[in-house]
């Protein structure tokens, strides 16, 4: 009768880690794209290479500073620190 529960517990446990794992796995695809990046961060890095300083101009035109990081195939100004190109 014992070994009979403990199966029990270990079969229901390994049930609920399964569904856990599961819901988390779906939660994780199904999270959002990043956005497109802005024209004013493409058009900042023309001619440029990763890991160059350049100036972003912003929506509100004002200028930040900004490096050139690749994201996907495209160069693309990033503002905030970062390690590397």
């Amino acid at each position: 009768m014992r070994t009979q529960t403990l199966r029990h517990r270990l079969l229901c446990s390994t049930a609920v880690t399964a569904a856990l794992w599961m819901a988390t796995a779906q939660a994780y695809a199904a999270s959002p794209a990043q956005p497109a990046p802005d024209k004013q961060a493409i058009e900042a890095c023309q001619g440029k290479k990763a890991g160059d300083a350049v100036q972003l101009k912003l929506d509100n035109g004002k200028t930040a500073k900004a490096t050139c990081r690749l994201v996907g195939k495209q160069l693309v100004a990033k503002r905030g620190a970062s390690i590397g190109p």
